[in-house]
């Protein structure tokens, strides 16, 4: 049989570490059962096609899609679908269904695992769904839809034969993940052509399933089981040598929601790394609780340059609700771990989320101190998302009855990512998501027991956002107001609002981050105005509003020239001199330490260098003398051996020649 496996379109925008492109690894795996087996197979990679432009967003977007599966003629396309391209996956399957009707439609992936009998009730297009890990299934599946084998006995399929709807429960897991057939990467663009549309060249390894947990809100549990299996370091290290070796360097992201769940495979796979000297930096994702100091700094020396933390919140009784089931003694010190990380030399990403049901104000303000801690630590990504219901979690079945749908008002953590009509959701997936909440629970909300949603939305909007360049302002205008976090944002937010005038988007909804900085901005101005605030706020306002508008502007590169310029020259745009009587933010304004400091935005982070008083000054004078017509060349070249040590940062550019004039 001839299949065409689907990854369909989606643009990820919930956390902004993600990075990279990278093909769709539980596919390939499938596909790869599938060739085994003696199937053509072909790969529709639609979110690589929409980063290169083949495929482009807008009204016929699906058309496309459905147009290109079935230029390959293929008898069963299957959609690998997760929680916001469930609509995506339908409206595509409903064309091709229409021009082919012999095609079979299968569906498989998270939400869909959890709902076969309903999505086949619900779309009549649709023939099967395949739920939980399918490389095992799926062979079964080929051989049902072609009349080899019988539809009965297959785990986690549902599907309909003549009008009647049959659902198998259980599950059929890999049991031994080395013995996993390898991927079936030849379906796929070469890798560097995905490296090409990357900020960091990026290759997903799985490298193992299954948690011990069971928070109410995840899935995980419920598709891989509760027992942690892992992959060999043997086998692990064999397929990290093998991509070294045909594309050079790149980041490896082990894919597992528990790395750390067994710290003698963590140990033994850093040691292995570290003997096998490939040079790879790579990133995992792990709980807070299962690290220490010591295996942080295995971690580091072997390459992992990132994780991911699930901090959730900074509400001991909101934790307590989610099942999270942390160590004793654990929450407290969140931050301290999180200080360990980034002293180790890992960039931690801190996932933390509101709007969860029982959710108290105090629990909220919590949340919110939590992720200033994390900003005042310093080199994090601390983001906050809208909690929404996942189907098949305890916390879908305990709020059913209180699903709400705010449309594109009320983004969720997995609900965006479809927006294919300049910025908005496609109507036809509005009319499906509207219809069926029961279905697309995870573009739903719950109005939490506080009563406020809209102080949530606009929390998992903008706070972490304000934070990243406001983060020492807030707090110190936090505690000079006497205001807690919480009552801060709120009056932001409603100054925000009415700015935006009535019959407008409510609160943050749409605001680009630009707009976020800046309305913040003139609140501040405006809080400040009276004059009473002290002295050090004030300085800190002014170090981050100018932090803000060099974020704006083209970054300084990495790879910028670092000698001594010659002939005129001046400050890149992003780097700008701050000079200040206490100092930076996180500084003591009573210490004797530097007070002049060279403020440049990277490619990848802000980046702050102190400089003396005699290069401050130097650089005053280039400034000015940048700006002035018939300055003598002698001076810049004072200025050039002067600043030497600062040129080794990369920050000067010359000046351009004005047209017509010599050089």
């Amino acid at each position: 049989m001839r299949w065409s496996l689907v990854f369909p379109p989606f643009e990820d925008k919930r956390d902004r570490s993600a990075y990279y492109v990278a093909p769709p690894l539980g596919l390939l795996s499938i596909a790869a059962y599938l060739e085994a087996d003696g199937h053509d197979v072909a790969i529709e990679d639609f979110v690589l096609r929409l980063k290169t432009g083949d495929l482009k967003a807008g009204p016929r977007i699906y058309d496309e899609c459905a147009e290109r599966i079935l230029a390959s003629e293929p008898d069963v396309v299957g959609f690998g679908t997760q929680c916001s391209t469930g609509p995506a996956s339908l409206n595509i399957a409903r064309r091709i269904k229409a021009a082919r009707p012999r095609t079979a439609i299968v569906l498989g992936g998270h939400d869909v695992s959890f709902l076969g009998p309903r999505y086949l009730e619900a779309f009549p297009y649709v023939d099967a769904v395949l739920g939980g890990e399918a490389e095992l299934t799926v062979p079964k599946l080929a051989r049902a839809l072609d009349g080899s084998g019988p539809w009965e006995g297959i785990a986690g399929l549902t599907w309909r034969r003549r009008g009647t709807i049959t659902a198998r429960a259980g599950e059929e897991r890999v049991a031994d993940l080395d013995s996993l057939l390898a991927p079936s990467y030849h379906l796929v663009d070469d890798l560097g052509t995905y490296f090409e549309h990357s900020r960091k060249p990026t290759i997903l390894v799985d490298s193992g399933r299954g948690c011990a947990f069971a928070c109410e809100f995840c899935q995980t549990t419920l598709l891989n089981g509760r027992k942690v299996r892992y992959r060999s370091t043997a086998s692990l290290i064999a397929e990290l040598s093998a991509h070294r070796a045909r594309y050079g360097g790149f980041e490896a992201y082990f894919v597992h929601d528990l790395f750390t769940a067994r710290r003698a495979f963590v140990e033994e796979l850093s040691h292995a790394l570290i003997d096998a000297d490939l040079g790879l930096p790579w990133q995992c994702r792990c709980r807070i609780d299962e690290v220490d100091r010591e295996l942080l700094g295995l971690m580091s020396e072997a390459g992992c340059r990132m994780l991911l933390y699930g901090v959730e919140s900074g509400s001991d009784e909101t934790l307590s609700r989610m099942n999270k089931r942390l160590r004793r003694g654990v929450a407290s010190q969140t931050t301290e771990r999180v200080r360990w990380t980034v002293d180790s030399g890992i960039f931690p990403s801190l996932s933390m989320v509101v709007g969860i049901p029982e959710e108290k104000p105090q629990d909220l303000d919590a949340t919110l101190r939590l992720a200033a801690e994390f900003i005042q630590v310093g080199r994090v990504n601390a983001f906050i998302q809208l909690m929404s219901p996942l189907p098949g979690t305890a916390l879908a079945q305990r709020v059913a009855h209180r699903l709400e749908y705010r449309a594109e008002d009320a983004p969720t953590a997995f609900s965006q990512g479809i927006e294919f009509a300049d910025g908005r959701r496609l109507p036809e997936d509005e009319e499906l998501i509207a219809a069926l909440p029961d279905v697309f629970q995870s573009f739903h909300v719950v109005t939490p027991d506080h009563g406020d949603l809209d102080i949530c939305v606009d929390i998992s909007l903008g706070y972490c956002k304000l934070l990243e360049v406001y983060g020492w302002t807030y707090i110190a205008l936090a505690e000079h107001l006497d205001l807690s976090l919480l009552e801060l944002f709120r009056q932001y937010r409603d100054r925000v609002a009415a700015d935006r005038g009535p019959g407008g988007r409510r609160g943050l909804v749409g605001l680009k981050d630009h707009e976020i900085w800046g309305a913040f901005a003139r609140f501040t101005a405006g809080l400040l105005a009276s004059g009473d605030a002290p002295v050090p706020l004030r300085e800190t306002f002014r170090f981050e509003s100018l932090v803000q508008e060099i974020s704006v502007l083209p970054p300084v590169p990495d790879d910028g020239p670092t000698q001594s310029p010659a002939g005129r020259f001046r400050l890149r745009p992003a780097a700008r001199l701050f000079r200040s009587p206490v100092g930076l933010p996180w500084t003591d304004p009573d210490s004797a330490g530097p007070r002049d400091h060279l403020v440049f935005m990277g490619p990848d982070r802000l980046k702050v260098v102190a400089v003396d008083g005699g290069r401050a000054r130097a650089l005053e004078i280039l400034d000015r003398a940048g700006r002035l017509e018939g300055v003598d060349e002698s001076l810049f070249a004072n200025l050039a051996e002067l600043l030497r040590p600062v040129a080794e940062l990369g920050v000067f550019e010359p000046v351009p020649v004005p047209a017509g004039v010599a050089g």
